[in-house]
């Protein structure tokens, strides 16, 4: 009598676990755990499992589902700093004064954009590397080395 209830409280607990999550702003994980309950929930309304089997389904489920959203995450948002440096050039077209500031042309678009180079004037022409963002101005460095790399 009492395998009865069992499909029902993982049942309760699937529904307690999506509630939650429905909740958050954020995605928490609690979403696998809620998949892995329903999913208990269902094999043991068809047949008696025991607690420890019921349990451990219930966890490998939810870290398996959890560890395969973070790949799948990773791999559909890429790290920014793992995109190559391509994207974080832009070319000077307005000097830049030692710490001082000009406009500089990165991805098609002209940006104000701040000197972080303290001892030298970034000439019109030269290409810098895009290093932050301050609202719309980029603040950027020469890139004089990859420069050189890219001709030979």
């Amino acid at each position: 009598m009492a395998t009865v209830w069992i499909p029902l409280l993982w049942l309760a607990v699937a529904a307690m676990l999506l509630t939650l999550e429905l909740a958050q702003p954020s995605f928490d994980g609690l979403m696998f755990a809620a998949i892995a309950a329903l999913m208990v929930s269902a094999v043991t309304a068809i047949g008696p499992l025991p607690l420890a089997l019921q349990l451990s389904a219930f966890v490998i489920i939810t870290v398996a589902g959890t560890w395969w959203l973070m790949r799948w995450s990773a791999h559909r948002n890429p790290d920014p700093g793992s995109q190559g440096q391509r994207h974080d050039l832009a070319e000077v077209i307005s000097p830049l004064p030692e710490g001082g500031e000009g406009r500089v042309r990165w991805r098609g678009q002209s940006w104000a954009a701040s000197s972080l180079e303290l001892e030298r004037t970034l000439a019109d022409g030269e290409k810098v590397i895009v290093i932050g963002r301050d609202g719309t101005q980029l603040q950027v460095m020469a890139a004089e080395a990859i420069s050189r790399n890219r001709e030979d």
